[in-house]
């Protein structure tokens, strides 16, 4: 009887992807994603300068709402896959894990 599927070669990657390693690649992916995150707030708020206000805009509570929509718009871009910015560091930092 010879049991076919069974090598090596399967055994030794699995355990380099030992769960602390996986965690880590979980945690490392999470945090390029937040990285991506705050890049787009900030790209995004430096965008809203360059339009025009009039006098009558720009109340305090405008501003803080608009702020914090620009903080879930720019998350949520960067969940969805964003610029890539947040897969590039992914693939060049897990080389150093």
């Amino acid at each position: 009887m010879q049991i076919e599927g069974i090598t090596p070669r399967p055994m030794r990657e699995a355990a380099e992807l030992s769960p602390s390693k996986k965690q880590d690649e979980t945690k490392l992916k999470q945090a390029c994603e937040q990285f991506e995150s705050l890049f787009l707030t900030q790209m995004l708020k430096e965008m809203k300068k360059s339009i025009p206000k009039s006098e009558s805009e720009g109340s305090k509570e405008k501003d803080t709402y608009e702020d914090m929509m620009y903080d879930e718009v720019a998350k949520s871009m960067a969940a969805s896959g964003g610029v890539g910015m947040a897969n590039v560091l992914y693939q060049q930092m897990k080389e150093l894990l």
